[in-house]
């Protein structure tokens, strides 16, 4: 029964790696929209600190899961590896 075990294993894998993706994207989706409403406040002269400090925290957060991102890419390499060896 190892195969279905190294078949979970991948499935795993690439579960939490399109998770992750997923993240991403609505990360970047959210940063997209902080920055057209900061563009649209700086056009009206309206200087917002905290949509620029919200808009960093964002960025970081996406960084943090581009390393997770990448660290899931590799556990599904590996259990494609493991299966197929």
């Amino acid at each position: 029964m190892n195969i279905n075990k190294d078949v979970l294993a991948i499935e795993n894998a690439l579960d939490e790696f399109v998770r992750i993706g997923e993240e991403i994207g609505r990360k970047s989706e959210q940063i997209e929209a902080y920055e057209a409403k900061k563009y649209v406040e700086n056009v009206q002269g309206i200087e917002n600190e905290s949509i620029t400090y919200h808009i960093e925290r964002l960025k970081h957060h996406r960084d943090d899961l581009m390393i997770d991102k990448a660290r899931a890419e590799k556990n599904v390499r590996e259990a494609f590896d493991h299966y197929y060896a």
